[in-house]
């Protein structure tokens, strides 16, 4: 992603990113009716200081260049609103015969002013 934004700082929310993680994993289990409110009302609060653009994105793994183009395709890293941080995190589930899924979950944020 830093490649992409050649011509502007790539700047990391870490406490976002670490939120991310927290609720990755747990969007495969919702797929089984689990419920996420803690992490849900964590990532609220965010939004009470920024303004957050972006979502989960789920696939199955098939190759790191078909990967790569989906979070490209989401266009996100093209904010060039000055100050722009991001926070991304990656989560890959198992299944039997070698199927994975993966959960990418890309955002930008701007802090309100």
């Amino acid at each position: 992603m830093m490649e992409w934004r050649f011509q502007q700082p790539t700047r990391w929310h870490r406490q976002c990113t670490a939120l991310l993680r927290q609720i990755l994993p747990k969007l495969e289990l919702r797929n089984r009716n689990f419920v996420i409110e803690k992490e849900e009302n964590k990532l609220e609060s965010l939004l009470e200081h920024y303004w957050v653009t972006g979502y989960p994105l789920q696939m199955p793994y098939i190759d790191l260049p078909s990967i790569t183009e989906a979070v490209y395709q989401t266009g996100i890293h093209s904010s060039e609103i000055p100050n722009t941080e991001f926070a991304l995190a990656v989560y890959i589930h198992p299944y039997p015969n070698n199927i994975l899924a993966i959960w990418i979950y890309l955002v930008s944020l701007v802090c309100h002013q």
